[in-house]
């Protein structure tokens, strides 16, 4: 379930800090400059300056050697390599305020993880910057506004984590260029407006989550191309039409979620070539017609739902 495997993905970044505290910590300190950090570029520098100031630095949970000494790679949750900050791990420790514009200015950025903090306002366009970035986590705040369409120039992109904030607006059809991406969850948002067609290009994606917003629209067919695909969630939306039958195409499927929309035609014959289905779930929808005998072939399948439909006849194996 998706669930079990975000959290094992948020595990990997949320590691104890090995920073030691350094002397003079627990004083306040009104007087930092960047002009005396040597370590990373001033525009680096003072990017975090933005970051600590825009989100309450002084009341984070846990914030040693910030503005305290001059080596931000003793600050907590930094982390430089080769001159530059390439990972900011920040995640469940109080931040609460808005993104700075000046998180752009980390060229060398790789990992952003402020994952389940008070976060608001709108997701920076400066972000579109940083083509080296691998990990956006930025879910379980209360970000705001639109998704920027700058996000699709993150060609590195691998995981792109969204979910549980207030966004809203349509999705980029720009986020079809992030041809690296595996993991892309903005469930759990005020999104509306349909699913790109561009979507269907994101070629290595393992999972995908568009649950519990306010698309409309049909399914694009052209998902039937993500052959990748292990997770498909899209449940808890306004989507309409038919069940493409393109779907069939997706064969490592575990989980399909297409429930509680406003989908209406047949189930497709298709589906039954999903045999490492495990979840099926197509209820409270408009569906009509038979109910394939064929879904017996899928042995892997655990769960199966189908209420809530206009369907005719047994649900397989039930006699």
């Amino acid at each position: 379930m998706k669930s079990i495997t975000h959290l094992a993905f948020v595990i990997i970044f949320v590691l104890s800090s090995s920073i030691p505290v350094l002397a003079g910590q627990a004083d306040a300190v009104t007087d930092f400059s960047c002009a005396d950090v040597t370590e990373i570029p001033t525009l680096e520098c003072e990017a975090l300056v933005a970051l600590y100031n825009s989100t309450n630095g002084p009341g984070w949970t846990i914030n040693p050697n910030w503005l305290v000494v001059n080596t931000p790679s003793y600050w907590y949750g930094v982390t430089v390599e080769s001159g530059h900050v390439i990972e900011l791990n920040i995640s469940s420790n109080n931040l609460v305020g808005s993104l700075p514009g000046e998180l752009g200015n980390f060229n060398n950025l790789k990992w952003l993880n402020l994952f389940r903090n008070q976060l608001s306002g709108s997701i920076p366009a400066e972000l579109g910057n940083l083509t080296n970035l691998t990990d956006i986590l930025l879910d379980e705040n209360q970000l705001s506004g639109s998704i920027p369409d700058e996000l699709g120039n993150l060609v590195n992109l691998q995981h792109l984590i969204l979910d549980e904030n207030q966004l809203s607006g349509s999705i980029p059809v720009e986020l079809g260029n992030l041809v690296n991406l595996q993991l892309l969850y903005l469930d759990e948002n005020q999104l509306s407006g349909s699913i790109p067609i561009e979507l269907g290009n994101l070629n290595n994606l393992t999972s995908m989550d568009l649950s519990f917003n306010q698309l409309s629209g049909s399914i694009p067919a052209e998902l039937g191309n993500l052959t990748n695909l292990i997770y498909l969630y899209l449940k808890y939306n306004k989507l309409g039409g038919s069940i493409p039958v393109e779907l069939g195409d997706l064969t490592n499927l575990t989980d399909l979620y297409l429930n509680e929309n406003q989908l209406s035609g047949s189930i497709p014959i298709e589906l039954v070539n999903l045999t490492n289905l495990e979840w099926l779930s197509l209820g409270g929808n408009q569906l009509s017609g038979s109910i394939p005998i064929e879904l017996v072939n899928l042995t892997n399948l655990e769960g199966l739902s189908l209420g809530g439909n206009q369907l005719s006849g047994s649900i397989p194996g039930t006699g």
